[in-house]
């Protein structure tokens, strides 16, 4: 749920040292997940070494990925995420990795500065990675639509996105 009381077009969670949270209180990070009072499940080490070797490429050989934000997109034509910018974390410096799997999406992009800035819409497909990193790491960016059908690696379809952050 958003601060506002809305819900999202998409279903969350997460996995690694903390989870990203977002209900009437706001948005925040947290150890404990809302939904059974318990740690977030452990970061997998093949996410972490994937993560890590992602980072390499924008030169930040000492990223340390502390949460997987897991959001799920279905295919119903309805599912999308508006326009904002990933500004929640203690350190705002560490690259945020994306990668796609599952149907391809329509990806917006735009400046660090203003949302209403002109936005640059993307095509991200599945096995796709996207690095906001110097920049762009504050951009304002939204998922548009999810273009249904286009991949066959989810049973049912949909977009699976896993976005890593290091939080601290």
């Amino acid at each position: 749920m958003m601060p506002n009381g809305a819900r999202y077009n998409c279903s969350q969670t997460s996995c690694g040292l903390v989870g990203w949270l977002s209900d009437r209180k706001g948005y925040r990070y947290s150890r404990i997940n809302p939904e059974n009072n318990k740690p977030f499940a452990e970061m997998p080490t093949e996410l972490i070494d994937i993560a890590q070797k992602l980072a390499l490429l924008v030169d930040e050989p000492h990223y340390q990925p502390e949460t997987c934000l897991i959001n799920f997109y279905p295919a119903n034509g309805k599912s999308k995420l508006g326009l904002h910018q990933d500004n929640t974390e203690h350190n705002l410096k560490p690259c945020i990795i994306s990668i796609s799997l599952g149907d391809d999406c329509i990806f917006s992009i735009g400046s660090n500065r203003s949302r209403k800035d002109p936005t640059t819409d993307l095509i991200l497909r599945s096995g796709d990675a996207l690095i906001l990193h110097g920049d762009s790491r504050l951009a304002y960016h939204a998922i548009k639509k999810i273009l249904p059908g286009t991949s066959r690696l989810l049973k049912n379809q949909g977009r699976l996105n896993l976005t890593f952050r290091q939080i601290y």
